[in-house]
C-alpha cells in the first residue's frame, strides 16, 4: 500500500488567495520556559489545502460539521487535464461510471513553486460543474487555491456544486501523482457551523496482487 501526501505546507509566507486570513504563529510556551512547546495560529477556514462547504456560498448552505464523512472517504478519480479550461466534454470522455469523488490534475501543481499568487490558474467550467451534478458527484477537487475562473463576480461553479451538496477540495498538489484509481482520505476539522476546514488529504494506492 502507498500513501500519498497530496497537501500543501501550512507555513508563514505560503501562497493564499487574495484576501484570504494570513498564517501566522506565534509560542505561547517554550521548553526553555515552560517545559513544553505550544503554539497560537492564525489560519482561515480556507487555508492551504482545504475543504469548501456548500455554507460557504450559500445562506442556508451545510455547514462543515453537518457534511456527512463518507464525502471525505472512498474511491476517487485523478484525471488529468492539459486545457485550460475543465470542461463537460473533457470530463465525459475521462470520468468512469462508477465515481463518486474526482481530483484534477492540472499544470496548476507547478505553480506551487512561484511562492505568490498566481491568477492565470486552470478552471471548472459551468458546464464541467453541472456534468458533475448530472453524475452525482459527491466531492471534486482541484490542484489550486480556488476551482473557479479568478474574478468570477457570480461564482456560479462553487454554487452550482454546492446547490447539490457537493463539497470542494481546493489546494492539493498532484505533480507527482498519476492518473487512476485511489482512495482518497481528506477529513475536515470538525468546526461547527463554519464555511469550511483546511485538511490533511492523502491518496492511498492499493498494491497490485
Amino acid at each position: 500500500m502507498k500513501i500519498i501526501d497530496i497537501s500543501i505546507p501550512i507555513e508563514e509566507g505560503m501562497v493564499k488567495y487574495p484576501g484570504d486570513a494570513e498564517f501566522s504563529k506565534t509560542p505561547i510556551c517554550t521548553i526553555e520556559k515552560s517545559g513544553c512547546n505550544m503554539m497560537k495560529l492564525i489560519l482561515g477556514t480556507h487555508t492551504g489545502t482545504h475543504i469548501d462547504a456548500p455554507l460557504h456560498f450559500l445562506q442556508d448552505g451545510l455547514s462543515i460539521d453537518k457534511v456527512p464523512l463518507f464525502h471525505f472517504i472512498g474511491k476517487a478519480q485523478v484525471i488529468e487535464v492539459d486545457e485550460k479550461e475543465i470542461t463537460k466534454d473533457i470530463i465525459r470522455k475521462k470520468m468512469r461510471s462508477d465515481i463518486e469523488r474526482i481530483l484534477f490534475k492540472t499544470k496548476n501543481s507547478s505553480l506551487y513553486k512561484e511562492k505568490r499568487f498566481i491568477k492565470d490558474y486552470t478552471y471548472l467550467t459551468e458546464d464541467g460543474a453541472r456534468f458533475l451534478v448530472k453524475r452525482r458527484i459527491r466531492l471534486v477537487g482541484i490542484d489550486y487555491i480556488s476551482i473557479e475562473k479568478f474574478g468570477t463576480p457570480d461564482f456560479n461553479v462553487h454554487k452550482i456544486l454546492f446547490q447539490a451538496n457537493i463539497c470542494i477540495l481546493e489546494g492539493i498538489n498532484l505533480l507527482d501523482v498519476e492518473e487512476g484509481i485511489y482512495i482518497l482520505i481528506a477529513l475536515p476539522l470538525r468546526l461547527k457551523g463554519l464555511d469550511g476546514s483546511p485538511v490533511r488529504a492523502v491518496l492511498i494506492k492499493e498494491d497490485k496482487d
